[in-house]
């Protein structure tokens, strides 16, 4: 039986979870009427970033049982940590090989995927619609500017920063996505709701390019300060000799 990869493993307070092989072999049908039976909603179904369906074992198990309670959704932090793991196996092995994803210190990851997280949540909070949107919007700047910060201190380029950030927001983009489905949204207010985070996004990404210009040019201003003041900055740049030019 196919078991899923690490980077595919579900959160274990969600149980098990089938790709439609097994699901089909378990429920005893074929691959098509399981197919019939999720796209009409008989049967929650989950997807990856790539399509692939995938199927909580305890909801199949209570199909069988004809157990017609209202299913359990899941949690905020199971679907983040769902988008998480898609975001894992599927976008950072699209990524990996970037010039701007090797500048990245491991400690500068670190704090990404915490970052990362918690633009998640504010997502969450902004569709609530319960919660005061401007100290939503203002978190998500304060999220942004580090975002900058980080990328400006691994030395990238203003578009290599937007490219990174581009990767990182599709976590939250997912996260969304599957709240919608769990939740049986129609496909109209979905629309609504993904315009709206797709705009508080487009703010957060304007904090990190203008954090980003700021700590460089800062970083710029430094060393033409230098120069003023008779310092002499060293050049990067080999020399005829192949070695690094002496003052």
């Amino acid at each position: 039986m196919h078991r899923p990869s690490d980077a595919e493993a579900k959160p274990a307070a969600e149980g098990r979870w089938l790709t439609i092989e097994e699901a089909s072999r378990l429920l005893g049908v074929g691959q098509s009427t399981l197919r019939r039976w999720s796209d009409a909603g008989k049967i929650p179904v989950y997807r990856t970033a790539g399509g692939h369906r995938r199927f909580r074992e305890a909801d199949l198990l209570g199909l069988l049982r004809g157990d017609t309670r209202p299913r359990r959704r899941m949690s905020r932090k199971v679907l983040t940590d769902l988008s998480f793991a898609t975001y894992q196996s599927e976008t950072l092995s699209r990524v990996a090989s970037r010039p701007w994803y090797a500048a990245y210190r491991p400690e500068h990851r670190a704090e990404l995927r915490v970052l990362g997280r918690q633009l998640v949540e504010l997502a969450f909070r902004l569709i609530s619609r319960h919660e005061d949107r401007a100290q939503i919007l203002a978190s998500g700047r304060a999220i942004g500017s580090r975002y900058g910060e980080l990328s400006a201190e691994a030395s990238l380029s203003t578009i290599d920063a937007v490219e990174a950030f581009l990767a990182f927001r599709e976590p939250v983009l997912l996260a969304i996505e599957r709240f919608a489905e769990d939740e049986q949204i129609p496909a109209r207010r979905v629309l609504r709701l993904l315009t709206e985070v797709n705009h508080f996004l487009d703010e957060v990404l304007l904090a990190t390019v203008a954090a980003h210009n700021a700590v460089s040019s800062g970083a710029s201003g430094s060393k033409g300060a230098s120069a003023r003041n008779g310092t002499t900055i060293p050049s990067a740049s080999p020399g005829p000799s192949g070695r690094f030019a002496k003052e």
